[in-house]
């Protein structure tokens, strides 16, 4: 949707740019954005990139996810060795499935609940878009997810 709005924004159609932040907000459970005031092209463009890293943000979170649910408990059935001292638990394949599994079970409860919270954050930074009263954090904090977030990918495609 972002990208979306992205390319709605630099091709001028401000209306259907206002209209996808609203049902996406609705979308998200939030109430309709109060508009206080009509939000420019730079402020379109910008919490369109915001919304854009966000969202590739939670994609990625979403595929550990899934990888995380079928690797871990799993681990014994997908790998089939060799399990070597470098292994997480090595030398043996019980050990290594068992580290797996055990990893795996905080990633699959915990990521849910960190993609909602992405959610939440980009719904907060729509409603400031069209300057409605947030906190003063909402713009640090996405900044600062969105670096944290880059490096966690940058990292994670390190180690395959």
């Amino acid at each position: 949707m972002s990208l979306l709005t992205f390319v709605r924004t630099l091709l001028g159609r401000s209306d259907a740019v206002h209209q996808t932040w609203r049902e996406l907000a609705r979308f998200q459970g939030s109430p309709d954005p109060i508009r206080l005031r009509r939000p420019g092209l730079f402020s379109s463009l910008l919490s369109a990139v915001v919304s854009l890293v966000l969202g590739l943000l939670s994609w990625f979170l979403v595929m550990l996810l899934v990888t995380a649910v079928v690797r871990g408990p799993f681990y014994g059935f997908v790998e089939h060795g060799p399990f070597g001292p470098g292994t997480w638990g090595g030398p043996t394949k019980a050990g290594a499935w068992a580290v797996h599994a055990a990893i795996s079970v905080p990633i699959v409860i915990l990521i849910p609940f960190v993609v909602r919270g992405l959610a939440l954050l980009q719904a907060v930074s729509i409603r400031r878009l069209y300057g409605s009263a947030t906190s003063r954090l909402v713009l640090p904090a996405t900044i600062l997810l969105a670096i944290a977030g880059g490096a966690f990918f940058y990292s994670w495609t390190q180690q395959l």
